[in-house]
C-alpha cells in the first residue's frame, strides 16, 4: 500500500512525487514514456535549446564589430544533436533525482481503476494493479488537431515531429498564432525559411497586454514573417510534395497557400488514456477533469493537477500545482492563484507577464495608474544592442497594488520574477520601485517601470 499514486511524470507528476517523499510519504510514479513529460522531452527544453542557437546565429550576423558573419550557418544536424544531449542529460539527472527519494517509477500506461486503486499497462502487454491511499492524476497534453488536418509526421507536423526533424522547408504555413506558434515561427525564420502564419482570431497571443502584442506583430512583419489574422483555416493537403492551405480571410474570401511543410499549432488537449471519466463517475468541466480550489476531483483522496485540468497549460503552472496537491493531503488547504502564474513566451524577442491587463482592469471598474519604461532608454539594453522593449505596470491608484506587469525585450521571461515575487508578496508598486538595483543591468527597466506608475522615472523623458 503506497500513501500517493502518480500518473504522469512531467513537470506536474514528478514535482508532487519528490515533494510527498520529502514529507515522508510512500510514492509510486507512473510514466508511460520518458520522465519529464511533454515540456523536458518535446516542449519547451527543446524549443529553448533551438531558440538559443537561432539566438547565436542572429547575435553574430547582426553585429557591429565582427567580421565574416554573414558567413556563419547552423549546421542542422549538429543543432538537432545537441538538443537531444540537453534532454538525455535532464531526463538522466530526473531519473537519479527521483530514485535518491526512494519513490517506485513504474513505466506503462497509468490506468485509474477506482479510488485508491491504478493498474499499469507495461509496454510488454503484462498489466499490474497497486493500491494508494491518494491518487493524483497528472496525465498532461498533447497537441489539438483540428479534426479535418491529418498529421503526417513529415509535410503536415505538430511540434512533436517538427523539433526532432534535421532539415528545414523552404516555406511553412503555421497554422495558430499563439506562443508555440511565435516561437516555432522564430526558429524557422531565422534559419531561412519563409514563413506565413494563419491566426483564427483577431490578433495573435490573445491574451497578453494590447502594446505587448502589438509590438511583437510589429518585430515578426520586420522579420519577414507574413501574418494573416482572422484566418479560418478549412483545408490542408499535400500534392506533388506541397501542402496547399485552404483558407477564408477576414473579408470571408477563399484564399490558397501552397507551402513546403505545415506546422499545426492550434493548443493542446488533456491526456486521458487510462482515465475513463463517466465509469468513474469522475465530473468534467468540458474536456477537462474538474477540480476545487484545494485541487480535489470529484472522487474521494483522487487530486489532478496540471495541464488535464486546464486552465493556463504551463509547466510551472503544473509544478505549483503539484506541490499544493501534495499539501492538502497532509491536511492543508492550499491553492495556485492564477493571477501569479507568470506567462512566457520566448521568440523574436521575449514577453513575460503576469496578473492582468490594463484594458482587464478599466473593465473591472479599478482605479488605475499604469507605468511604462522602455528598453531604449535603458544603459543595459543599449550595451547588448538590443532596445526594444517594454515594461508596462498596471496597479491600483488607491491601494498601490500590483494589478499586472507586462514586459516585451530582452531576458522578459527572467524579469518577469520580480513581479511575481512582488505580487506573491503583496508588495506595493511603490515598494517594487524603491529596490536598489544593480547598475547596468535590465532589472532597472523593472524599477524604472514602477517610479514611472509615480511619475518619478529617472531616465524617462518628464511626463506632460
Amino acid at each position: 500500500m503506497y500513501d500517493l499514486a502518480i500518473i504522469g511524470g512531467g513537470p506536474g507528476g514528478y514535482v508532487a512525487a519528490i515533494r510527498g517523499a520529502q514529507q515522508g510519504l510512500k510514492v509510486i510514479l507512473v510514466e508511460k514514456n520518458s520522465l519529464g513529460g511533454t515540456c523536458l522531452n518535446r516542449g519547451c527544453v527543446s524549443t529553448k535549446c533551438f531558440i538559443y542557437d537561432a539566438k547565436l546565429l542572429e547575435a553574430a550576423k547582426t553585429s557591429q564589430v565582427l567580421t565574416g558573419a554573414e558567413a556563419l550557418s547552423i549546421d542542422l544536424g549538429k543543432m538537432v544533436a545537441r538538443k537531444r544531449q540537453v534532454v538525455k542529460t535532464l531526463v538522466s539527472g530526473l531519473g537519479k533525482i527521483i530514485q535518491s527519494h526512494g519513490i517506485d517509477v513504474v513505466h506503462g500506461l497509468g490506468e485509474l481503476i477506482a479510488p485508491g486503486r491504478i493498474r499499469v499497462g507495461a509496454i510488454g502487454g503484462s498489466t499490474k494493479e497497486y493500491e494508494a491511499r491518494h491518487v493524483i492524476l497528472a496525465s498532461g497534453s498533447k497537441p489539438a488537431v483540428p479534426a479535418f488536418i491529418e498529421v503526417d509526421g513529415h509535410y503536415i507536423q505538430t511540434t512533436d515531429e517538427a523539433l526532432d526533424s534535421e532539415d528545414i522547408p523552404g516555406s511553412l504555413v503555421i497554422i495558430g498564432g499563439g506562443a508555440i506558434g511565435l516561437e516555432m515561427a522564430y526558429i524557422y525564420r531565422t534559419l531561412g525559411c519563409e514563413v506565413t502564419v494563419l491566426e483564427l482570431l483577431s490578433d495573435i497571443i490573445i491574451n497578453e497586454e494590447v502594446e505587448i502584442r502589438r509590438a511583437m506583430r510589429i518585430l515578426m512583419e520586420q522579420r519577414g514573417v507574413k501574418i494573416n489574422l482572422n484566418a479560418k483555416v478549412k483545408e490542408v493537403a499535400v500534392h506533388n510534395e506541397k501542402v496547399e492551405v485552404t483558407y477564408e480571410d477576414e473579408t470571408d474570401q477563399a484564399q490558397t497557400l501552397r507551402a513546403g511543410r505545415v506546422l499545426v499549432a492550434t493548443g493542446r488537449k488533456p491526456v486521458l488514456e487510462g482515465i475513463d471519466a463517466e465509469k468513474l463517475g469522475l465530473n468534467s468541466e468540458g474536456p477537462f477533469i474538474k477540480v476545487n480550489a484545494r485541487l480535489e476531483t470529484s472522487l474521494p483522496a483522487v487530486y489532478a493537477i496540471g495541464d488535464v485540468i486546464g486552465g493556463m497549460m504551463l509547466a510551472h503552472k503544473a509544478s505549483a500545482e503539484g506541490e499544493a496537491a501534495v499539501a492538502n493531503i497532509l491536511g492543508a488547504k492550499k491553492g495556485v492563484k492564477p493571477d501569479l502564474i507568470p506567462r512566457c513566451i520566448w521568440g523574436f524577442t521575449e514577453i513575460g507577464a503576469v496578473g492582468i491587463t490594463e484594458e482587464e482592469a478599466r473593465a473591472m471598474g479599478r482605479p488605475i495608474n499604469v507605468g511604462k519604461f522602455h528598453y531604449m532608454n535603458s544603459a543595459a539594453a543599449q550595451t547588448i544592442e538590443d532596445v526594444n522593449g517594454l515594461v508596462k505596470i498596471v496597479g491600483d491608484t488607491d491601494t498601490g497594488e500590483i494589478l499586472g506587469v507586462h514586459i516585451i525585450g530582452a531576458h522578459a521571461t527572467d524579469l518577469i520574477g520580480e513581479a511575481v515575487l512582488a505580487m506573491t508578496t503583496e508588495s506595493a508598486v511603490e515598494e517594487l520601485a524603491a529596490a536598489i538595483r544593480p547598475h547596468p543591468t535590465l532589472s532597472e527597466t523593472v524599477m524604472e517601470g514602477a517610479m514611472d506608475w509615480s511619475g518619478l522615472a529617472i531616465h524617462s523623458p518628464k511626463k506632460r
